[in-house]
């Protein structure tokens, strides 16, 4: 009988369509890659889509089998287009990856059917998590985020006694963590900064954390903790070129043992999903910065995966695998909760039109000797 099981799901990984969106940006395809990585998935067809014509994983045919130019997500006809390619292609699974597109499906699928499976977190949880403030008012009495207010570009006059007396992190209040942010010495530089940024509203204005950055990925999977992993961001590609020296985009890091984030991010994860009234279900990176003391601080907590997911994948921690097998319900999955973790000290490297490498630091210190 298990012999049969396990020949069923092999059928079914040999003949998968996976549905991949937002391809234009880099976690997307680090996704796909990480799919293909290992044998279990290597003949997946994979269907890529994006809004933006210019999206380049649009024109990889190496990667992808079929690509699809899509409504953006806040068109009238965003649904109707990807459910058409749906259907055509008849998806299985799809990997939701940008957080707007997250938004638009979490909230169909609380209101209506989604049109294929995927792993996505309530609707309430994706509004409180893409929303720093409401993050940070939710979690602030942990003592697991920064001291942290918000206030609308038109109102920066009234707020200046609540800001804090010395330098301090402004950031845009929705979206990626690296959008509006600067690092505040006086108060002519938010004017300022506020002032070359009026497509951002809200802004949030935190205490400055000088110290390391971390970003803890979690799998949940029906109200259970699956797997998890850490990593730390050290460098970012084009950093000399944005005012706060964060692109958005990580250049170099490291793969690290660090329990203490891990039980932390499930810690405040669970503040989330207990307010919000749902079971912990859906993929999630907590990013933390520690501040003068060494302490981590929750900064900021995405709803999909992060842009460096394959180099998790290729030192064995492959969170889209995992997703994959829960979706398959594969009998030989343990899915007991496992730290990932690793037994040299990994680094990460990644250009701007380099694929990301991971190298161990006896490989990086031969050069050097």
């Amino acid at each position: 009988m298990l012999k049969c099981e396990f020949e069923i799901t092999l059928f079914l990984q040999v003949y998968m369509n996976i549905l991949i969106t937002g391809i234009g940006g880099p976690t997307p395809i680090g996704i796909a890659k990480s799919i293909l990585l290992n044998g279990k998935f290597k003949s997946a067809r994979l269907i890529g889509v994006d809004s933006n014509k210019y999206a380049p994983g649009l024109y990889n045919k190496e990667l992808f089998d079929k690509t699809y130019l899509i409504p953006h997500s806040s068109s009238d006809n965003y649904w109707s287009v990807l459910e058409s390619i749906i259907s055509k292609e008849h998806i299985d699974y799809s990997f939701v990856v940008p957080e707007l597109e997250v938004l638009k499906w979490s909230s169909k699928m609380k209101t209506d059917r989604i049109p294929c499976d995927s792993l996505l977190p309530d609707y309430d949880v994706a509004k409180v998590l893409y929303d720093k403030y409401e993050m940070h008012h939710r979690l602030i009495r942990s003592n697991l985020v920064p001291g942290t207010i918000k206030v609308e570009s038109t109102e920066i006059e009234k707020n200046i006694g609540n800001f804090p007396k010395n330098t301090f992190w402004v950031r845009a209040g929705f979206g990626a963590g690296a959008i509006g942010s600067f690092k505040i010495n006086k108060m002519d530089d938010l004017k300022a900064w506020i002032k070359i940024n009026p497509h951002i509203k809200d802004f949030i204005v935190s205490e400055y954390l000088p110290g390391r950055n971390y970003a803890c990925k979690i799998l949940f999977y029906e109200g259970k903790a699956i797997r998890a992993s850490c990593a730390q961001r050290i460098d970012y590609l084009m950093a000399h070129v944005a005012p706060s020296g964060i692109s958005g985009m990580c250049s170099r890091g490291k793969l690290i043992n660090k329990r203490e984030i891990v039980d932390t991010s499930i810690k405040a994860l669970k503040i989330i999903f207990d307010g919000c009234g749902q079971e912990p279900h859906g993929m999630f990176t907590v990013d933390y910065r520690e501040d003068e003391c060494g302490n981590p601080k929750i900064t900021e907590i995405n709803i999909r995966h992060v842009s460096f997911t394959l180099a998790f994948a290729l030192c064995g921690a492959n969170f889209a695998e995992d997703s994959l097998r829960l979706y398959l319900n594969d009998s030989s999955f343990d899915r007991v909760f496992k730290i990932y973790e690793f037994d040299d000290d990994y680094t990460f490297i990644r250009g701007v039109d380099a694929q990301i490498q991971v190298l161990k630091d006896s490989e990086i210190k031969s050069f050097i000797s």
